[in-house]
């Protein structure tokens, strides 16, 4: 595949995720009788647009993100269709429909990822020394550790960090071997000489397929690990442990999907968990422009009991949009300078 068609597609792929977003806010306005201006695929100059029941529905030329436009979103029109003429509680949900669409979104190609490929466990291709604390506790070669004291795991890498939090006089292991789910207890496996909990195997990955529910119910373990993931990420940010190199704009992610793309469907299916997860996430942030800070002034409204004047929040959102853009912009250069670089 070339690498301009692998391009096009991770433009499609990402403006897919933008536009179910943007469903999310539509479908629920929708339901609530809100007055909608417009709603489009992609953005720049319409290609196909056509006029329904007073919305404008537009094809753009950039097949990249979308838009919900609803009437009087930040003015005081006085009209019962506008958008701060409904119910607090409704203009909530309206919202909050878009990150939750991108987090349902995930949710549900997590399943079908699990089911149809499955997620990588660590499996014990054999011990580092012999008796160790694993073998002592009767744990085999090809046993696959699918649970560290009652917390089933979600990815391969998560065991080493449950493994160094355990308690070294007893841990509970859990494992899959010839289908039948068994528990063993690894006790003393502090390591002095290591200076760390050790149990003494060398693991390899290997797939763990999922029934219908049990991949629906590790698709919201997955998520929540990406909550957790995230939560830890702004906790390095605040404290200066993030570089530019760690975070990817528009540029390096279609070149992350691009890649993927020639990689192969799994790669995608993958990747688009993770930026559809992702993308209802950072939505939710309480910052203005972002639906996370719209809803904070739903908040700020519930609590004073009248809102806050539309013009002021107009204001706000504007000024959080244009230091949006030029976040963008400067993540932008970064992405260029080093894809230049090689």
């Amino acid at each position: 595949m070339s690498t301009w068609i692998s391009i096009i597609i991770a433009l499609i792929v990402l403006g897919i995720f933008v536009v179910l977003h943007e469903l999310g806010h539509y479908c629920a306005g929708r339901l609530f009788g809100f007055g909608i201006v417009e709603f489009s695929v992609g953005m720049g100059p319409a290609i196909i647009k056509k006029e329904k029941n007073g919305i404008l529905y537009a094809l753009r030329a950039f097949p990249l993100g979308g838009m919900c436009r609803f009437y009087g979103e930040d003015e005081d029109t006085g009209d019962g269709k506008a958008f701060s003429s409904h119910k607090l509680w409704q203009r909530m949900i309206v919202i909050a429909a878009g990150p939750v669409m991108n987090i349902l979104t995930a949710i549900i190609l997590a399943t079908i990822m699990l089911m149809t490929y499955g997620e990588y466990m660590p499996s014990i291709n054999s011990f580092s020394f012999e008796n160790s604390p694993a073998q002592a506790a009767g744990l085999e070669p090809g046993d696959m550790i699918v649970g560290i004291n009652g917390h089933k795991l979600s990815y391969y890498n998560e065991i080493s960090e449950l493994i160094m939090n355990a308690d070294s006089e007893s841990m509970q292991v859990e494992v899959l071997r010839g289908g039948e789910e068994l528990s063993f207890t690894v006790k003393d496996f502090y390591n002095q000489d290591e200076g760390r909990n050790l149990i003494g195997i060398i693991m390899e990955p290997a797939r763990l397929k999922y029934g219908f529910f049990g991949a629906v119910a590790g698709s919201f373990n997955y998520i929540w690990q990406m909550i957790k993931d995230l939560i830890s990420f702004f906790g390095m940010l605040f404290k200066g442990q993030v570089q530019s190199g760690d975070v990817a704009g528009p540029v390096g992610i279609v070149s992350i999907i691009g890649q993927a793309v020639r990689t192969g469907f799994e790669t995608v299916l993958r990747l688009g968990v993770l930026i559809s997860a992702n993308l209802g996430l950072m939505n939710l942030l309480p910052l203005p422009a972002l639906d996370g800070g719209r809803f904070i002034f739903l908040i700020i409204e519930a609590v004073r009991g009248k809102p806050v004047p539309p013009e002021k929040e107009g204001i706000i959102h504007l000024v959080g949009f244009a230091l949006l853009i030029i976040l963008v912009l400067l993540l932008t250069i970064s992405d260029v300078r080093r894809l230049i670089g090689g």
